[in-house]
């Protein structure tokens, strides 16, 4: 990371003692990864992007039948806030939470040799892997666990809300350090600008 150039996008909204905090938290990257979470579930009352809210339907298309399951919220706060009013209810898209250790039973599962799997897990935990978020173990989950981009989907805005706030199901709001990150491997994920393709051949 080029922690010179990324000084210049930290947040501006935050106060100039949070943005050198934040900073600093970034050049502690990838020793820090166990500080995403916030100090405290604060912003109960409402769903951020980033949060961790369990008990969400999740479909693993094609098949239609749904597990209720922990998930993470991918779309940017401004758009699901319910303040924000629309000609038409807007969705809330997020991505399936899964433990660690099940996705470690996965591969082996598809016979990927040990030596791999033990790399992958240490890639994982260093949040080095576009594809998921590392959810270390902490003060909101009780095992390590992995946000799987890949596997994104949408619900109605109400609908998603009133699932969570009907038995307050929201585990955890991210730091900023946290949500920082979140952000960086999102974009990463979804948009890579040096894609080295000529789109006008």
């Amino acid at each position: 990371m080029n922690y010179e150039e990324i000084e210049k996008y930290l947040p501006k909204y935050l106060s100039a003692q949070k943005q050198k905090d934040l900073y600093e938290q970034l050049r502690d990257f990838p020793h820090n990864v166990h500080k995403i979470y916030g100090r405290d579930t604060s912003f109960k009352e409402g769903i951020l992007q980033s949060d961790i809210v369990k008990a969400i339907p999740f479909y693993n298309l094609p098949d239609t039948n749904h597990k209720n399951t922990t998930v993470m919220v991918v779309s940017n706060s401004c758009d699901i806030d319910p303040a924000n009013k629309r000609p038409t209810t807007p969705k809330i898209s997020y991505v399936p939470i899964i433990r660690l250790n099940k996705f470690v039973e996965l591969l082996k599962n598809n016979s990927i040799d040990e030596k791999r799997i033990q790399s992958t897990v240490e890639s994982i935990k260093k949040q080095e892997k576009t594809n998921m978020f590392y959810l270390p173990k902490g003060q909101y989950m009780q095992e390590e666990s992995i946000a799987l981009f890949e596997n994104i989907i949408s619900i109605n805005r109400d609908k998603f809300f009133s699932l969570a706030m009907q038995s307050e199901s929201k585990i955890a709001t991210l730091g900023n350090y946290g949500f920082y990150m979140f952000l960086l491997k999102l974009s990463i994920h979804f948009t890579r600008i040096q894609e080295a393709v000529d789109r006008c051949k």
